[in-house]
């Protein structure tokens, strides 16, 4: 768990998406292993093994002030092959 008290504050959105994920889990709704949970990317993002039972990962990517212009770069060239920035990004990482 993050922080010492074993709360992690979230925004209004991710809180809404850790909800709506959990709610989904298999072991939320048949299993109820508190390991299983301790090793979700919801318990711990900075070291987990799945996300709701399921093999993902997740990165979230933020640009700030003079980086802002990268991100319209890459914006503009994932727009010009059709592609979203996610899509785009994860072939630049995969290069």
């Amino acid at each position: 768990m993050e922080g010492a008290s074993g709360f992690m504050l979230v925004c209004g959105s991710c809180n809404r998406a850790k909800s709506w994920s959990c709610e989904a889990c298999r072991n939320w709704k048949e299993f109820k292993k508190v390991s299983v949970c301790g090793s979700c990317f919801w318990a711990s993002p900075k070291e987990y093994s799945h996300i709701a039972m399921e093999e993902r990962r997740s990165l979230t990517l933020t640009w700030h002030g003079p980086e802002t212009e990268d991100y319209d770069r890459v914006k503009a060239e994932a727009m010009r092959r059709r592609q979203s920035v996610q899509e785009f990004a994860k072939h630049l990482l995969r290069r």
